[in-house]
Formats: structure tokens, C-alpha cells, sequence
């Protein structure tokens, strides 16, 4: 008797888990659903705000551009802003970028003029990087929670000032893509300098368009040094929205997983207590029948 309370009691134990897996995977793909609205159609403004800039670049080469975010600057010093997750449950989503992001920083290392610093966002990765002889900055590391137009200006605005500042001369970003709810993956693409010949959606070359001629009001120079700030913000902006999305998805995955595991376990346990229960009856039905036998027999 005592083995069926043990598996009744199981069985409780795992449908209470089953329950709040399942509650787990609705909020998650509630908010997944929720972020998708914002970043679809920021995929397709950036294209365009990268296909303007790319259009006004034509006739430009590349030598002539002044501004300072497109400059090489001299020295090593690279700042790696990673962003993961504030919690876990979400399956690998946390450390297949920090492994990304940590072999792309051991390779760099090996270069022994370089300088590295490391952007920590959220608490997954600032745990991971802190046992390392690594400089942080973390003071955004409660910057997953804010995947907003405010959270991308603030960060790219500290970005761009520290690039200007000499204090870097590259910056990369780390973070998980969303290309759809089943499939994310790891990338590492370059911040700054600006590569004006990279789509910001996709970091590939932008499809080739026919030459438009222009009227400038007041001055081109002045419109690319307008756009190229707002281009590198978008595109801080599309780490965020998209490494939210794809933690909310790989989240999601993984308590659909962990449902469904306890969904088998259940029928397992249901299987072994009804077997232990016929097992007991028919026990207690033998002992019955024999001490009836052994009354008769007196």
C-alpha cells in the first residue's frame, strides 16, 4: 500500500508541474506573439532606411565619406556587447551565444595588442562573463527587460559617443536572431565602424537598384550624417526586439518539451498504479477466498 501512495503521489507531483509548464508555454508564446508585432515591421522600415542610405552612397565612393562612425580608427580595442536572458527555462537560448560569444573572444584574444571589454545584458550572460579576467560594463544589464525605442537609444547613444571618444575602435554585437518561432540562431555582426555596403537586416549586400538622381536640401553630406546614426540605433534596436523574440520562442519550445514529457510520464505512472491496485485486489481477493476455503474446511 505503502508503494501506490508513493505513486499516487507522483502522479500529483507531475500533473501540478504539467500545469504550470503548460501556463509557462501560453505566457510565452502570448509575449512572443506580442513582440513579433513590433519586430516585423521594423524589419521592413530598417530595409528601407538601409536602401535610402545605400541609394544616396552610390555616387559616393566609398574614401569620400567623412563621417566619423565610418572611419578605421588605429588600434585594437574591441567592445562585444552580448545579450541574452534574464532567466532561464529557455533551453540552449543562453548558451549557444555564450559560447558564440566566447569563442569569437578567445580568437581575438590571441591577437596580443587587443584590448577587450565586454557589454554585458542580462543576468545569464553578466554570471558567465564575471568569472573571467574580463573588464564589464553592466550597467545594462536590466536592459533585456526593455526592448524599446528608449533601451536601443540609450544604448546606441553610449556606443557611438565611446567609438568617437577613441575609447573603442570596433564594436561588435552578440545576440540570438529570430528567423521564426522554430529556428534561432547565433550571430555576430559588426557595430561599428559603419559598413555602408552591409543590410542591417540581414548584414548582407543590399540588392542592386537602379541609380536615382537626387535633389539634396540642404546638403547630402548633411542627410548621411542624419541617417547613419539613426541606422546604427535601428539596428540596436533590432538585437534587442529580436533576442527577446527568440528567448520568448526558444522558451516556449522548451515547455511544449517538458509538456509533453510529463504528459508521458503521466501515463506511465497511470499505468503503474492501476497495475499495483489490480495487484493488491487480486491479493486481498486470494486471501479472502482462502480463508473461506480454510472456515469451510473446520
Amino acid at each position: 500500500m505503502a508503494h501506490l501512495k508513493e505513486v499516487v503521489d507522483r502522479i500529483n507531483l507531475i500533473g501540478f508541474t504539467q500545469q504550470i509548464t503548460q501556463a509557462m508555454k501560453m505566457v510565452s508564446a502570448s509575449k512572443l506573439h506580442k513582440i513579433q508585432q513590433v519586430l516585423l515591421p521594423l524589419k521592413v522600415y530598417t530595409r528601407a532606411y538601409n536602401r535610402l542610405l545605400h541609394r544616396l552612397l552610390q555616387a559616393i565612393d566609398e574614401g569620400q565619406l567623412t563621417h566619423p562612425l565610418t572611419k578605421a580608427k588605429i588600434g585594437q580595442r574591441l567592445l562585444v556587447v552580448v545579450m541574452g536572458s534574464n532567466r532561464g527555462l529557455c533551453g540552449a537560448f543562453n548558451k549557444n551565444v555564450l559560447r558564440a560569444a566566447n569563442e569569437y573572444i578567445t580568437t581575438r584574444q590571441k591577437k596580443a595588442s587587443t584590448t577587450i571589454e565586454v557589454l554585458v545584458i542580462g543576468k545569464k550572460v553578466h554570471q558567465f562573463f564575471k568569472k573571467y579576467d574580463i573588464p564589464l560594463i553592466e550597467r545594462y544589464v536590466n536592459l533585456v527587460e526593455k526592448a524599446n525605442d528608449q533601451a536601443s537609444s540609450q544604448l546606441s547613444t553610449y556606443c557611438i559617443e565611446a567609438f568617437e571618444q577613441n575609447h573603442y575602435t570596433e564594436i561588435v554585437l552578440a545576440y540570438t536572431a529570430f528567423k521564426n518561432s522554430a529556428k534561432q540562431e547565433v550571430v555576430i555582426v559588426p557595430f561599428l565602424p559603419f559598413l555602408p555596403n552591409l543590410d542591417l537586416a540581414t548584414d548582407t549586400p543590399p540588392s542592386s537598384t537602379r541609380s536615382l538622381d537626387y535633389i539634396y536640401e540642404p546638403s547630402q553630406e548633411l542627410l548621411i550624417a542624419q541617417l547613419i546614426p539613426e541606422i546604427l540605433k535601428h539596428k540596436m534596436m533590432h538585437m534587442l526586439v529580436e533576442s527577446s523574440a527568440s528567448e520568448h520562442a526558444a522558451r516556449m519550445a522548451t515547455m511544449t518539451q517538458a509538456t509533453d514529457n510529463a504528459d508521458e510520464l503521466l501515463k506511465v505512472l497511470r499505468i503503474s498504479y492501476n497495475r499495483t491496485r489490480q495487484a493488491l485486489i487480486t491479493n486481498s481477493l486470494a486471501e479472502i477466498t482462502s480463508g473461506a476455503e480454510a472456515l469451510a474446511e473446520t
